[in-house]
């Protein structure tokens, strides 16, 4: 591909679906340290081709205006202002580059600044938006040169070389060129960070240089999303996303996980500090998401701003403004009113009081500046009076009028000085203008009426094959309900090798893909040490491998902190003294266990057997067809079909181990028989099993691949089982059992030959059955039957017990 053509419409796809935005403001580049955490975060938390947005480095924008004022009459002054500006920008590069690239940059940098040295004596002419343009380049091309030093593929962008706009108060940009340039400008580079000035453009005929304007630096970044089509611009400020209320102002706010397109842009409109409404003019809502995040403390939660298919009705912000201005106008002055609300600028509320025949009009001080000048030149009629003093509290979330809080807020602000209580035309926020200056007591006992503090839980899945991922689509299925009282959030997701580490929680909209994104390396014992300061309440693993290095491992996650949820057997079956060892580490640490599905997948086998032990009742035998594989392999076994063939349409259906010999075996089974054993308080190790398996001895050692091509050895054997069951009227049947007698355990695996009229011999494939005898059951067994293998089935149980787990920690959610 030529580095100056469009690219194929194929690598364009790959840049809208590959590529995320991150935009980093000036306090996070305020100094050398702070320039290292951004580059430690860009590594670490963006994609190896995601551009990266930069504002100037700390105050940069604000010493450059006061050059340029001090110039025209303060000289001197402005050589002073210059040489303190030239001295912070220099020490930035000094201490962190070294070798070539500190030489080159910083030859650079005196380049630039010798044509400041020019502008400030006369021999050079550089308007006001040109040198604002400079904070931004100089903090773009510094970061480039940063991340080279420590390994990284980037380069910065001059904006201005791919983004052109119309001047006007607001540039109007030129969205068709400014993407093929920037397209074009991408191509070629897949696995480069560009690091990218934001804040300006080149004006479309002359190429001089335009301002976007406050805030510009996060529209820059949606706008420069929005140009490639990109899913997702993360907004790094030093706050974690947007919180209940302003932290500031008020005690136990907490960061919200999401909030809808509506609701974000009420929020901006009615003067957020953190968000900015003309952040969103540009956002295909349909497609991007924004991301709020904290720069200070990348562990923190996120808030993320997209389109939800359902939004329910709850006030999610209250927000206040304690400087407000109300400007009346007489409703009889109609062409004031129609001029008045032609401005750009738009009112916090307004409102008809009909007893006085005046139309009011709500606005921050930020904005008074303005509507006073247009006064000035406009209201000749001095029809329109200003009174100050006033102060706006807000309650701002979807359907406000149908939430819970929407009465509490009404009836708090009515004891207060109420000017007016009004709702928002699209019903996403309810508005108070008060008559009186706010203080934080009052704003604070009105976030204490507004909202329940719900406790946070963190969730580490460990294993993303079949089960989990049918989980992590379950569990984004069913989030909602989940997070209605508590705030649930998936903090990792991880395979043998790689791990996706987020604790502001994991973006499930695409989340494989995000896993191939920025999962990177890691080793659990390492891990281990990071986890309890994870910002959650409570932690959970959730042990969805099939692996007993992990199982190996859970003292030291119960010693963690951690709660587990497994639908690995390796640790319930493990040799007796590890077992015991688990669950005395488990008791000390008061940690809780759940394992249903580690035995008949989603049935409740474990919940009725400790339900029946609770109650008083001794369990004197378990047998059954415990194993959903085996169920299905002899439920379809005819004595016609090869079981060789069967075996191989089980693995490729997902009703095996990957290795079949782990079910052939009947270690599998044996796995379960030892967690059921040792549910019902039974000594039990792997010696004390009768096992009868399935497998030759020739067989046992061969690599996978040897064995299923010597698959059809096994054929003769089970024909033979079929035909001397058959002479008595029977079937072979896989059985486990396990009985207590006088303080003594039996166990057995193997097959057994059932008559043809009994219950275990009419399953539906796949089918488990528990029979049980107990104290109370002695006559007629408790029998438990149903689907005991399948992903959906397990994800199902390991969901089960997310809600028991949940319950028994006092989090309930509703169900």
């Amino acid at each position: 591909m030529s580095k100056n053509t469009l690219p194929s419409p194929e690598r364009i796809q790959a840049i809208a679906d590959e590529i995320h935005l991150h935009k980093f403001g000036g306090s996070s580049l305020a100094d050398a340290y702070c320039y290292r955490r951004v580059a430690r975060i860009v590594t670490e938390h963006a994609g190896v081709s995601d551009l990266v947005v930069v504002s100037a480095a700390g105050d940069t924008t604000n010493r450059i205006i006061a050059i340029a004022e001090a110039r025209e009459s303060q000289p001197e002054y402005a050589g002073t202002l210059f040489a303190s500006l030239k001295r912070y920008q220099q020490g930035l590069i000094e201490e962190l580059l070294s070798g070539r690239l500190l030489e080159q940059v910083l030859s650079q940098s005196e380049q630039d600044f010798e044509r400041w040295q020019r502008w400030l004596i006369g021999d050079e002419v550089i308007e006001r938006a040109e040198l604002c343009a400079y904070g931004e380049l100089w903090s773009a091309r510094l970061l480039a040169a940063l991340l080279q030093k420590q390994g990284t593929r980037a380069d910065y962008i001059d904006a201005r070389t791919f983004l052109s706009a119309d001047d006007a108060a607001e540039p109007v940009i030129a969205v068709s060129p400014s993407r093929e340039r920037l397209l074009t400008r991408l191509g070629p580079y897949p696995g480069t960070r560009f690091i990218v000035t934001g804040f300006i453009c080149a004006e479309n005929k002359t190429g001089r240089t335009l301002l976007l304007g406050r805030n510009g630096s996060d529209y820059s970044a949606t706008l420069i999303g929005s140009l490639i089509d990109s899913r997702q611009v993360t907004i790094w400020k030093d706050v974690a996303g947007v919180y209940s209320a302003d932290p500031r102002k008020v005690e136990r706010v907490v960061s919200l996980p999401t909030l809808d397109w509506s609701e974000a842009e009420e929020l901006a409109r009615l003067g957020s500090p953190v968000l900015h409404p003309r952040t969103f003019q540009p956002v295909n809502r349909e497609r991007m998401i924004i991301s709020v995040r904290s720069s200070l403390k990348v562990e923190n939660q996120q808030t993320r701003i997209g389109q939800y298919d359902y939004t329910e009705a709850q006030g999610k912000v209250l927000t206040s403004l304690s400087d407000v201005a109300l400007f009346s106008i007489a409703v009889k002055h109609t062409d004031v009113i129609e001029r008045f609300e032609g401005t750009q600028l738009e009112p916090l509320v307004s409102w008809i009081e009909e007893d006085t025949g005046e139309k009011y009009y709500a606005f921050h001080q930020n904005h008074l500046d303005f509507v006073r000048g247009w006064l000035a030149k406009q209201d000749a009629e001095h029809a329109v009076h200003e009174v100050s003093g006033y102060s706006m509290v807000a309650l701002v979330g979807a359907r406000i009028q149908e939430s819970k809080q929407f009465a509490v807020l009404r009836r708090e602000v009515g004891e207060q000085q109420l000017r007016r209580f009004l709702v928002s035309g699209n019903k996403t926020s309810a508005v108070a203008i008060l008559g009186q200056k706010l203080d934080n007591g009052l704003l604070s006992r009105l976030h204490s009426q507004l909202f329940n503090f719900r406790r946070s839980v963190g969730i580490l899945v460990l294993g993303r094959g079949n089960i989990g991922s049918e989980w992590i689509e379950l569990f984004r299925q069913q989030r909602e309900r989940l997070t209605e009282n508590v705030d649930v959030r998936i903090l990792g997701i991880a395979n043998s090798s790689r791990l996706w580490l987020d604790y502001s929680g994991a973006d499930l909209q695409d989340w494989s893909e995000n896993f191939s994104r920025l999962a990177r390396p890691y080793v659990l014992t390492e891990l281990l040490r990071e986890l309890p300061n994870a910002p959650v309440d409570e932690l959970i693993l959730l042990d969805l491998s099939d692996s007993a290095a992990i199982a190996r491992l859970y003292p030291s996650f119960f010693a963690t902190g951690m709660h587990i949820i497994s639908a690995n057997k390796r640790a319930g079956s493990a040799e007796e003294s590890l077992y015991r060892e688990i669950r005395t580490i488990q008791h000390e640490c008061k940690r809780e266990w759940l394992y249903n599905t580690t035995v008949g997948a989603g049935l409740p086998l474990n919940y009725a057997i400790n339900d029946l032990m609770r109650s008083g009742d001794r369990i004197r035998s378990i047998s059954g067809i415990f194993s959903g594989t085996m169920s299905w392999l002899f439920e379809n076994f005819d004595g016609e079909v090869k079981f060789s063939d069967l075996v191989r349409q089980a693995r490729a259906e997902g009703f095996t181990e990957p290795d079949p010999r782990e079910d052939l075996s009947c270690h599998d089974i044996v796995r379960k028989l030892l967690i059921v054993a040792r549910d019902i308080g039974a000594t039990l190790d792997w010696d004390d099993v009768e096992i009868h398996g399935l497998v030759p001895e020739n067989l046992r050692d061969v690599s996978l691949d040897e064995f299923m091509s010597r698959l059809h050895e096994l054929d003769q054997p089970m024909q033979k089982l079929w035909f001397e069951a058959q002479q008595d009227r029977k079937v072979p049947r896989l059985m486990a059992s396990f009985s207590v007698e006088e303080g003594r355990s039996h166990a057995r695996v193997g097959i057994e030959y059932i008559s043809v009229e009994d219950m275990l011999t009419n399953l539906i494939p796949g089918e488990n059955i528990f029979v049980i005898y107990s104290d109370w059951y002695k006559d007629m067994p408790l029998v438990i039957s149903g689907p005991g293998a399948g992903r959906k089935v397990t994800a199902g149980g390991v969901q089960s017990d997310l809600h028991q787990l949940l319950a028994r920690l006092a989090i309930q959610p509703a169900i």
